[in-house]
């Protein structure tokens, strides 16, 4: 239960560490994307500000707060592949930025473990000998 209510919570955690900061100018459309998308995220709204993030990238493509916050989005949306590729994307673009590499950090191993828990699942259950018969109980077993 912990795990699963830690799961929900870390994406606005990890929101939070970018929240939007004043030193952008008023009319610069990539900047008020963003902004706007950690509004939304922060209302609950992730398909709006995935959105928005992605609107904002194609604006400033080169930009890792952006590119983090694409995937803190896609990793609440479950497409994980898309949001490791972000987090890789923004660490390449900024390496030292300690919160980027924190956050890819914690989602390598989130996502390391639900791979190996879907590949524990998906294996098949063992099967018993096939020319073994299955053992029956002596006719004098005390009923179960």
């Amino acid at each position: 239960m912990k795990n699963v209510l830690a799961c929900r919570l870390l994406p606005l955690f990890l929101l939070a560490l970018f929240l939007p900061r004043p030193a952008h100018s008023v009319g610069n459309e990539g900047y008020e994307q963003m902004d706007f998308g950690v509004r939304a995220a922060k209302k609950g709204l992730w398909r709006e500000a995935l959105f928005r993030w992605e609107r904002a990238s194609k604006l400033l493509p080169d930009n890792a707060r952006i590119l983090n916050n694409l995937a803190v989005a896609y990793e609440t949306a479950g497409e994980f592949e898309k949001a490791q590729a972000m987090y890789t994307e923004a660490l390449r673009l900024a390496p030292d930025n300690r919160d980027i590499r924190q956050n890819h950090t914690l989602f390598e191993a989130y996502y390391k473990d639900l791979l190996a828990r879907k590949e524990h699942d998906a294996s098949p259950p063992p099967t018993p000998d096939s020319g073994k018969e299955p053992e029956k109980e002596p006719p004098d077993a005390p009923p179960h």
